[in-house]
């Protein structure tokens, strides 16, 4: 597989990235997150520093995930539950037909 650069731009400055050619929209689509993240961070206290947006922006979008993971993993039990429950079901109205 051959790597393909690209180029984003977060909080006016251009950064270059490498990868795959299947990835490029998902990369794309990350330093979008991240600069529409960043900026709005920047817009609501002008005066913090790069790192300090930077760092807050991550903190920002580690939170999200987590709180994504958190609610997946709920999704994942309730959907086991359900399917544990027809299954029962489904064994109890076999072994009645037999």
């Amino acid at each position: 597989m051959s790597q393909h650069k690209v180029s984003v731009r977060i909080l006016n400055k251009e950064y270059q990235f490498s990868c795959e050619e299947h990835e490029r929209a998902s990369l794309l689509s990350a330093a979008d997150y991240l600069n529409q993240t960043m900026q709005e961070i920047k817009q609501r206290n002008s005066t913090l520093s790069s790192d300090k947006v930077t760092l807050m922006a991550a903190m920002n979008i580690a939170h999200e995930l987590i709180k994504a993971q958190e609610l997946n993993q709920q999704f994942d039990s309730e959907v086991l539950t359900t399917v544990k429950k027809l299954n029962d079901k489904l064994e109890h109205s076999l072994n009645q037909s037999i």
